[in-house]
Order: C-alpha cells, then sequence, then structure tokens
C-alpha cells in the first residue's frame, strides 16, 4: 500500500504542477533568505572576530590590585584609627605589577596558556617635520609578543626582528604612517607628557585590518615605552594567549583569585560589539522565520485546495479500502517532496548568491578593513535551510492532511458534506 500511497502523492504533485510550482518557490525564497542573510552578517562577524582574536590577547592582567593594602594608619595600629577622611590626595605610587617575570613564568607554566607577555601602555605624540599626530604607545618584548599577538606576521614594510635588535626602534601602524607620510628607515620624535622625548627609527609598517588599531597604536620595545613615559623598571600589564580562546572570562577570574590583579578577557573587552552581534542575530532570525513561515502559509492554502477539489476522489479511495493513515501520510509526504524541493533550490541559490557576493569589490573601512565584500559561507546554513524548510512543510500540510484523512465515504456520495 505504501508504494501505491507514494504514486499518489507525486501524481497528484504533477497535476498541480503550476500551484505546487509557487509553493516550492516560496519555501525556496525562504532558504534563499536565510543562506544569504546570515552569510552576509557572519562574514562581518567571523571577520571582526578573527582578526580581534589574532591581534588582540586572550586575556589581560592590568596592574590594578583586587586586593589592596589597608591604609598606612590602619597599619600602624590595631585598634580604630579614623572614621572619615576628607579631600584625600592621590597617591604618587605608580601602579605596577610586582615580579612581573616570576608571573610570566608561572602563566606559562598552565596547561591553558600558551604564552604570556610583559608589556606598558601609554599614550603620546610622534612628530615627523611638521606633523604631529597622537598615538598609543605600546611597550612590549618582541620576541614574546609575537607569541602572543602576532605583529610580525601583519607587517607590510620593514623586519619585526630589527625591532628587538635596534635600541632606537619602532613600529607603526598603516595608519598612523600614512598620517605621518612616514615610510620605513624614516626618523621620527616620540613624546611624552612629562616632556620625554625619543628619536625612534622605523623598520617596520603593520596592518591588521581593523581601522581602531591601525590608525593609533605604534610598537616600541619595553624598555624604551617605560623611558618615555617616565615609569622605570615598570610593567603595567600581562597579555595571554590561551589554547581555547572561549574559556577566556573562566581563566581570567581563576587568575584573579590567584596573583590578586584585575583581569579582563577578550569578550569583556569587546563585550559592546558582541551584545551587537548578539542583537542582530536575533533579527535576523526573525526575519527569517517570517520569511519561512509566509512560503509555509502558501503551501498549507494549495495543500487545502487540492484536498476540497479531491475530495470525491479521497472518498474513493477510503471506499475501496485506504485507512486515514494512508490519506494522512499522501498528503504529508506531498508536503514533504514541496519542502525538499524547495529547500534545494534554494541552497542552490543562496550558494551561488555568497560566491557572488564575496567577488563583488567594495571598500570598507570601520571596525574592519576589507576590499571585497564580507561573506562566511558556512555549511551548516544549507544544513539549518533544509531542516526549517521540511519542518514548515511538515507542519504546514498538517492541517489538510488531518482534513483529507477524516473524509467519510458515504457522506461524500451521498452529497451531504458541507
Amino acid at each position: 500500500m505504501s508504494r501505491v500511497v507514494f504514486f499518489i502523492a507525486l501524481r497528484q504533485l504533477w497535476d498541480r504542477k503550476l500551484l505546487n510550482g509557487i509553493a516550492v518557490c516560496g519555501v525556496a525564497l525562504g532558504v534563499l533568505t536565510l543562506i544569504g542573510i546570515n552569510g552576509i552578517m557572519q562574514g562581518f562577524q567571523q571577520k571582526f572576530l578573527s582578526n580581534i582574536l589574532r591581534i588582540s590577547p586572550h586575556v589581560t592582567l592590568f596592574d590594578r590590585q583586587l586586593r589592596p593594602q589597608a591604609p598606612i594608619l590602619a597599619r600602624a595600629s590595631e585598634g580604630f584609627v579614623v572614621t572619615d577622611v576628607h579631600h584625600e590626595s592621590p597617591a604618587d605610587r605608580i601602579l605596577r605589577i610586582s615580579r612581573p617575570a616570576e608571573i610570566v613564568e608561572a602563566l606559562e607554566a598552565m596547561d591553558e596558556v600558551v604564552a604570556a607577555s610583559k608589556l606598558l601602555v601609554g599614550s603620546a605624540v610622534i612628530s615627523r617635520g611638521s606633523q604631529q599626530y597622537p598615538v598609543e604607545v605600546r611597550g612590549i618584548e618582541p620576541a614574546r609578543q609575537d607569541r602572543v599577538t602576532p605583529i610580525a606576521s601583519y607587517l607590510l614594510q620593514g623586519n619585526y626582528r630589527t625591532l628587538e635588535a635596534s635600541p632606537d626602534a619602532i613600529v607603526l601602524g598603516s595608519g598612523v604612517a600614512s598620517r605621518l607620510g612616514a615610510k620605513v628607515g624614516d626618523v621620527i620624535v616620540c613624546g611624552s607628557s612629562l616632556g620625554q622625548r625619543l628619536n625612534l627609527k622605523i623598520v617596520g609598517i603593520f596592518e591588521a585590518a581593523i581601522p581602531p588599531v591601525d590608525n593609533t597604536r605604534v610598537y616600541v620595545t619595553l624598555r624604551n615605552a617605560q623611558a618615555l613615559l617616565g615609569r622605570p623598571d615598570t610593567v603595567g600589564r600581562i597579555e595571554l594567549k590561551l589554547r581555547e580562546p572561549d574559556a577566556a572570562q573562566v581563566v581570567t577570574a581563576r587568575l584573579e583569585e590567584m596573583f590578586g590583579y584585575d583581569g579582563e578577557s577578550w569578550q569583556e573587552t569587546n563585550a559592546n560589539f558582541l551584545a551587537l552581534f548578539k542583537q542582530q542575530n536575533s533579527i535576523i532570525d526573525f526575519v527569517v522565520g517570517a520569511i519561512l513561515a509566509v512560503g509555509g502559509f502558501g503551501v498549507l492554502a494549495i495543500q487545502i485546495m487540492i484536498v476540497l477539489q479531491k475530495t470525491r476522489d479521497i472518498a474513493i479511495l477510503r471506499s475501496v479500502g485506504f485507512h486515514r493513515r494512508d490519506i494522512l501520510s499522501c498528503f504529508l509526504l506531498q508536503g514533504a517532496v514541496i519542502s525538499l524541493l524547495g529547500a534545494f533550490v534554494g541552497d542552490v541559490s543562496g550558494h551561488y548568491l555568497i560566491q557572488a557576493l564575496g567577488k563583488l569589490k567594495t571598500k570598507q573601512e570601520g571596525l574592519v578593513k576589507s576590499e571585497t565584500f564580507l561573506v562566511f559561507d558556512d555549511p551548516r546554513f544549507y544544513w539549518y535551510g533544509f531542516g526549517f524548510a521540511l519542518v514548515v512543510g511538515l507542519l504546514a500540510s498538517l492541517i489538510p492532511a488531518v482534513r483529507g484523512s477524516r473524509v467519510e465515504p458515504v457522506d461524500v456520495l451521498r452529497g451531504q458534506l458541507g
């Protein structure tokens, strides 16, 4: 009987080629929209996250102590000392991470950590001739830092190793170099708010394809940064690269407990962008779901029309021995075929759409930099398209299938069906 049911279902689909073709197009449009919109939005998100995870550390330990020492009066006396302090002057003590070398050694001994590096970060102004530009100066240990954030792989010009070998070297972001009109080999003046000035030679220009980084960041050796910022022998932060970036928040909480310094995971650093991406994905899911629902209503309308037109045929089938479940299976099978055909057409169309958009030339400079349209061709989207289309098609076919299975042959043949 199952082969007969299958034959009847396909026969009815073929008899209504135009109507069923419209239903297939409706489902295909929903799947195409799912693949296209997700590919576009995920393309930007994946590009941003991949660049951020490469140029930024997974975890950063800052020089802010979570368990600071008690005031000196309280330490000098075991009893009650003072109730309130007014107009307290800020402490002159320079914030720093104590025993940074020992902390780095302990961090690299942890299974979760791939590499760790000391650095000092501050603001400065660099000048070349009459051109001046404010930048973020990062004092690093070049070899160690490259294991945490592979700056050398982003170099457009110059040699990253020269940064460690030369006592007066600097590496500029491509945006900084462009604004100064500087190139490798030029000598620039770097000055801080404390009046310290260093003459530095440009040994490299990097581009991370993240304009906020390329337009503001420069790298010097840790010793030069300490001299420039007036913080001798000071380490302001320690950056880490993890084996599992997604575990950054858990590792950060553990490190704060171990070392007593404030830590920040890459998720916390980019919390605003991640929240924005989450909201965008929710909107996309709503839009795609609405379009798939519209396609489902198309299947529903056509199936109801077929049931109404085929009421007499259904009664005849019932009268010659077909069961309710056979009629139910027949209409559900039609919905499944329409959905799978629509999903196939939508997947193929979506694939070519993603490929075409990926070749589209468009210059982007915002959070990320790209010369082409950013897309992400994830195979999971195609499976999602098949799954959603099948569910929508079966649900849309369920009501007319149940209605058709409840047709009583006697009522139809007597002309008593309303």
